[in-house]
């Protein structure tokens, strides 16, 4: 297949995903679509819905030993402001080399591309390993019943595969630049300072829950929480909600809500995390809400990170920088079951925001690296 029968493609399945409007939780029949596409190519689809979420597992066995899959989602966060976009975000417009719509980098882009890759080298009977893909439509969202379930399926059943591509939009620049080999942990807290609600004339009848929470706050603003080691960015913990008041100025507040969003590379176990923070507040009339979000993870260099990242140098010429920055994933999820876990896809200019947008050369370079890396995969 020839450099423009692959763009086209990859292109053509881009836009047909994009179509399908699929704002999470929804998928907008984007599972069923991928999985008449790959029947034909002896693809089984295993469906694990849960709880209004659309979890696909598509799996065709291979030539070669090993089992190698990809992992990705077909919802899509709120498209914002119709009228604010260029074109109507669900109509898939091409213009001058460039794919309008709202998931074009994310991650609907990746999907089509991983599909273009199979497809290609299906249809030239070339041997390749065992191939699954892990789709679900509760990424952008809650993320309680999309990938985590297709993990427990997949362990339950002893049906792990043995690395996994994660196709989220890694790349910053060019296609490639970037992949992402872990990610920090995420911890988050909510605080409730109590006090007693007064008029502000009178503060010996009160109790400010606001002035309680001043020097809790700023004792947690000031923990040094270490250097960044091991690959990854410092610890950082950032105070993202203070809520007092009940509007009026002459009323001291009875109560007092804080926030805390903590991302946290290795060195800080969520333990000790859940300790500093309660020392900070020991003098305080607090209630503390811890929620442990996002485990660490990192895949270790070895085999798996090099071939991915020899494909990316093969294809494109670019060094990958194998970073661990950036928010969290579903790869967590398939990292903690033990299985080494890649992000590469397209790059991440437009994500999340009006006017979503990819470049069409970009999807042509994405298939020809998945393709290398499904044809140079070994265990």
């Amino acid at each position: 297949m020839n450099k423009k029968e692959n763009l086209s493609l990859s292109l053509d399945l881009a836009t047909q995903l994009i179509r399908r409007e699929s704002p999470t939780p929804e998928d907008g029949d984007c599972q069923l679509f991928i999985g008449r596409k790959l029947a034909p190519l002896g693809f089984v689809q295993t469906e694990i819905n849960c709880n209004g979420v659309t979890n696909s597992i598509y799996t065709r066995q291979g030539e070669k030993e090993g089992v190698l899959a990809f992992a990705g989602h077909t919802d899509v966060v709120p498209t914002g402001p119709v009228d604010a976009w260029d074109f109507p975000p669900f109509d898939a417009v091409v213009k001058d080399g460039i794919l309008h719509g709202r998931g074009g980098q994310d991650m609907k882009g990746g999907i089509a591309s991983w599909m273009a890759a199979v497809m290609q080298l299906c249809s030239t009977y070339e041997p390749i390993p065992t191939i699954q893909l892990l789709i679900t439509s509760d990424e952008e969202g809650e993320s309680v019943d999309g990938t985590i379930r297709i993990v427990e399926y997949l362990q339950a059943e002893n049906k792990l595969p043995d690395a996994v591509i994660v196709g989220e939009p890694s790349s910053s620049k060019q296609v490639g630049d970037v992949i992402r080999r872990g990610r920090r942990g995420v911890v988050q807290v909510a605080m409730t300072f109590n006090g007693k609600q007064g008029h502000s004339a009178y503060p010996d009848d009160a109790d400010n829950a606001l002035h309680q929470a001043m020097q809790p706050l700023a004792n947690i603003a000031a923990i040094d929480w270490g250097e960044a080691v091991d690959g990854f960015p410092a610890t950082s913990c950032q105070i993202t909600n203070l809520n007092a008041g009940t509007g009026a100025s002459n009323v001291i507040p009875g109560s007092a809500e804080a926030f805390l969003d903590i991302r946290y590379n290795p060195t800080n176990a969520f333990e000790d995390i859940q300790t500093r923070i309660k020392q900070c507040c020991q003098d305080a009339d607090v209630v503390l809400d811890f929620r442990h979000e996002a485990q660490v993870f990192s895949t270790p260099d070895g085999k798996f990170l090099d071939m991915v990242c020899a494909a990316i140098k093969d294809v494109t010429g670019l060094e990958t920088n194998r970073d661990t920055g950036g928010g969290t994933s579903d790869g967590r999820f398939i990292a903690a079951a033990g299985v080494p876990v890649a992000e590469l896809g397209l790059t991440n200019s437009t994500i999340h925001q009006v006017n979503e947008q990819v470049a069409v050369h970009e999807l042509d370079t994405l298939t020809k690296i998945y393709t290398h890396i499904i044809k140079t995969f070994e265990v």
